[in-house]
């Protein structure tokens, strides 16, 4: 048994995935074990980990035959984990040395199930690493939760236990996962915060920027309509107005004008009351066809 399993799932990363592997080995806290998940790779992956295991028998290494995504990787991993405690980590991202001993720390002197930290991000223009900005959410969070995205996978340590009380991750959701994996968490459990980074996001060998776009903006609207009733029952008809006008943004940024104008128009349903309040959110976004929605709907744009 270990005290942390760190699940790394991994598509073709042959050329990323060592660096990930290594911040892991390089942890103050050496009570682990590596779940690397090759999630139907047709690289040298499966190569590769077969060296890695060879140097270091806390690695172990699982397959897809085909690609299900990062979603399903990562519960193939969690159920398979020996330790008490799951961490996540991308194949293209690092760890930092303390990662696993201060997340760890402060979930035991907190009796807490869940903790998640700051990161540091690197850009592709950008020459040093630079804080991500995560929300310093801590404490019974569920409702803040349904208001606005928060942690992240590989700032998150959540016990084995809660994650299989929750069910384990959602694998239908396109993006946003950890997104809804916290909401479902915090529906039961305390969330702990490092705001020290603990660890390296690396964007600058991101995927196709308007598939990660177009994923972006389906996986946010199938996470926030997901929870459509407990946000409206918590937080009113305007949190879900200000999910559905960002889900607009993210869809006008992947070129899908149609999307972008069925959420702004769902915006308006939502709470027609203030046409224009959310006319000026999202008239920015849309220069032809949504402003004569909301011009109709605002009886010609009176009062302005």
């Amino acid at each position: 048994m270990y005290s942390v399993s760190v699940i790394i799932p991994a598509h073709n990363r042959e050329k990323l995935l060592n660096g990930a592997v290594q911040s892991v080995l390089a942890q103050t806290h050496q009570d682990f074990e590596i779940i690397i998940v090759d999630d139907g790779s047709t690289d040298a992956t499966r190569e590769l980990v077969g060296g890695l295991v060879e140097q270091d028998r806390r690695i172990r290494y699982l397959q897809h035959d085909t690609n299900r995504g990062a979603p399903a990787a990562r519960n193939t991993g969690i159920r398979a984990a020996k330790g008490d405690w799951i961490a996540f980590l991308d194949s293209d991202d690092q760890l930092l040395c303390d990662s696993l001993q201060v997340r760890l720390r402060l979930a035991r002197e907190k009796r807490i199930h869940v903790v998640h930290s700051e990161c540091l991000v690197l850009h592709p223009a950008a020459g040093e690493p630079e804080r991500y900005g995560t929300p310093p959410m801590q404490g019974r969070i569920y409702k803040e939760l349904l208001g606005r995205c928060g942690p992240t996978f590989p700032g998150l340590l959540v016990s084995k236990e809660a994650l299989t009380r929750v069910g384990f991750l959602d694998e239908t959701i396109m993006s946003h996962q950890e997104w809804d994996t916290s909401i479902r968490l915090a529906k039961y459990y305390e969330f702990g915060y490092v705001p020290e980074p603990t660890f390296t996001y690396d964007r600058r060998f991101a995927d196709s920027i308007s598939k990660n776009l177009i994923h972006q903006a389906k996986g946010y609207e199938q996470v926030f309509t997901k929870h459509f009733w407990p946000i409206f029952w918590f937080l009113g008809p305007k949190a879900l107005v200000r999910h559905y006008i960002r889900a607009a943004r993210f869809y006008l940024q992947a070129k899908d004008e149609g999307n972008a104008r069925r959420c702004s128009l769902r915006a308006f349903l939502l709470w027609p009351f203030q046409p224009r309040t959310i006319s000026r959110g999202v008239a920015r976004l849309l220069k032809s066809g949504f402003n004569r929605i909301f011009v109709s709907a605002n009886g010609g744009g009176k009062g302005r």
